[in-house]
């Protein structure tokens, strides 16, 4: 989830002490006022280009408007860290934070509005607030990160890798390596792409593989393995009972989309069975029965390509 039209600060110096309600705050010479709740163990100094992953509640005078506890099933969020854009942005506060920190910062509601360059509500208080209750989980660089990920990348593969083949194994579908000639439709067959990908070939079309850059109409039909359908463009319940169109090859769709279409022809229809990670990888989708490192399983009829 993007917070950037949450979170709001400036560049990190200490100046006086102020107090609300017997709490005190201090406060930076940009005006950001903060305080420690919790003082964590974390050695790590963050900068602009980190990512940060957070619990934060967001205040607008005594009305919630995000709490990543209650509004993201109880998850942290992932935010890039970036230099603060304007005086008392909250950005300089979270630059402040290291693992296991608890901080509160606070910005006048007036001053946080001019800033926005935005009318502040009627309903605002003159003297209230625009408050971030932020327990910061991990900063970590943005090289550390990219490591990480692939790291578990890697390792989920291999168990994708292993699922796909018992699902092929328990249905008697044979994994074949892709012949020299043209391949021919088998629902028992499956080829295995270098991406990672498992496609069985259930009609073939004409003509040569449309590769990245074609404007595609496609019907589908999505599933996990064991059966649960999740959306389907041929099934009235979902409610879009027409073909779908996008370009391939711009990440208008997941990456096994983009992979899979380019290599089949108009009139072609495949089932392809995509790992996690070319998928929706480590997210679960609200509202959806697809979790996290979920193999999904797609029935991809290619119409036409221009």
């Amino acid at each position: 989830m993007k917070l950037n039209t949450l979170l709001f600060s400036c560049a990190i110096a200490m100046a006086a002490t102020v107090s609300c309600k017997g709490q005190s705050y201090e406060k930076t010479a940009s005006g950001l006022e903060y305080r420690y709740e919790h003082k964590g163990t974390g050695t790590y100094v963050s900068k602009p280009g980190d990512m940060a992953k957070m619990h934060i509640t967001y205040k607008l005078s005594d009305s919630t408007f995000f709490d990543s506890h209650k509004m993201n099933n109880n998850q942290p969020v992932d935010q890039p860290l970036q230099n603060p854009s304007y005086s008392g942005d909250v950005f300089e506060g979270l630059l402040m934070m290291k693992d296991g920190d608890k901080m509160v910062f606070r910005l006048p509601a007036k001053t946080f509005f001019e800033a926005m360059k935005q009318p502040m509500p009627e309903w605002v208080k003159p003297e209230g607030y625009v408050t971030w209750d932020v327990e910061m989980v991990s900063v970590r660089s943005k090289e550390k990160v990219e490591q990480e990920q692939k790291e578990r990348a890697a390792k989920q593969n291999t168990i994708d890798d292993g699922i796909i083949q018992k699902y092929l194994k328990d249905n008697k579908i044979v994994v074949k390596a892709l012949p020299k000639t043209p391949v021919k439709a088998n629902p028992k067959v499956a080829y295995k792409d270098a991406s990672g990908i498992y496609y069985i070939v259930q009609k073939t079309g004409t003509a040569l593989p449309i590769g990245n850059g074609k404007k595609v109409s496609v019907n589908y039909t999505g599933k996990l393995l064991d059966g649960t359908v999740f959306d389907s463009n041929e099934d009235p319940k979902f409610n879009h009972v027409q073909p779908i169109e996008f370009t391939v090859g711009q990440r208008q769709m997941i990456l096994g989309w983009d992979i899979m279409v380019s290599k089949m022809k108009v009139g072609d229809k495949v089932t392809a069975i995509l790992p996690s990670s070319l998928a929706y990888g480590e997210r679960a989708m609200p509202g959806s029965p697809i979790k996290e490192n979920s193999v999904l399983l797609f029935d991809i009829d290619l119409l036409k390509a221009e």
